[in-house]
């Protein structure tokens, strides 16, 4: 199969369960779990200058949903990483989000007899330009939408709630959603992690609410640590967002956007910032950018 750039960027090639196809070709299985069920795990990992930004964090995390829901893995870790970088090779990617995806297979009959191999997909999809900062969000309350909370929480394909969330959310001018549950506590968002700054204090909602541990919600409060930067995760009121001094959301495939919202004051985002660049730094050294 010949790969270049321009054929591929409008095409990718990619990984479905063993062989490499076309996007346009690609095909699921109709009795893959993951698309009768959910039933499946995924990861979005980011690829900046042809490199994968921790893999291994992202495997780590994979692996103990899976043993949660007692799906095997398919292929070693090595392997999985070694397909990725195929994957990246013959799209001739730079920089990209990666969505690595596994399924507990393709499942003849009832699912909790199943005992056969799972199933492996990987693709991609370009990243968007970044918008205006700081971008607005919206809360909204968790009750409205069909949102399971699970502890602890899973990357699983069942993002029903969160995909009506943002919509709502963009339809209304907003870029990102921010649940609060039925005590009136900030969670997360509908696809990202939230901070709040306060008094040089970062706070961001605890895992225990049942949020995902996002892998650069995790280098973040590395970072804060190495910065001297006290990290509170006390339960976040949404009463009390106002009188925050700053916010910003993050995930792998945006890293760290300010934050504001209807009846929040102006801010500098210099903590903010000051994260963002240092993120920013780290995420270029660990992929061969200096």
């Amino acid at each position: 199969m010949t790969t270049d750039k321009s054929t591929t960027t409008n095409d990718p090639i990619v990984y479905i369960n063993g062989d490499w196809t076309y996007q346009s070709k690609a095909t699921v299985p109709f009795m893959d779990s993951g698309f009768w069920y959910g039933d499946g795990l995924f990861e979005t990992l980011m690829v900046n200058n042809g490199h994968i930004f921790r893999p291994h964090k992202h495997l780590a995390r994979m692996h103990e949903g899976m043993n949660i829901l007692k799906i095997e893995f398919p292929v070693p870790e090595d392997e999985v990483i070694a397909l990725m970088e195929e994957l990246i090779r013959r799209n001739s990617l730079d920089r990209a989000l990666l969505r690595l995806m596994c399924t507990r297979g393709t499942v003849p009959g009832a699912p909790y007899r199943y005992e056969g191999p799972t199933n492996l997909y990987i693709g991609l999809r370009y990243a968007d330009p970044d918008p205006d900062f700081p971008v607005k969000v919206l809360f909204v309350q968790q009750k409205d939408y069909p949102v399971g909370r699970m502890v602890p929480a899973l990357k699983s394909m069942t993002y029903l709630g969160n995909m009506l969330a943002i919509r709502d959310a963009l339809a209304q001018g907003a870029f990102e959603p921010v649940f609060i549950d039925h005590a009136g506590v900030i969670t997360e968002c509908a696809v990202r992690n939230i901070f709040f700054v306060k008094d040089n204090v970062l706070h961001t909602p605890d895992t225990s609410l049942g949020i995902l541990a996002g892998i650069t919600r995790d280098q973040i409060i590395e970072l804060a640590g190495e910065m001297g930067i006290k990290v509170d995760f006390s339960p976040i009121r949404a009463d009390a967002v106002n009188g925050m001094d700053e916010a910003f959301i993050t995930s792998t495939g945006i890293g760290i956007y300010p934050a504001t919202w209807d009846g929040f004051h102006d801010s500098d985002y210099a903590l903010t910032n000051r994260l963002k660049e240092a993120a920013e730094a780290q995420f270029r050294n660990e992929t061969g950018m200096g």
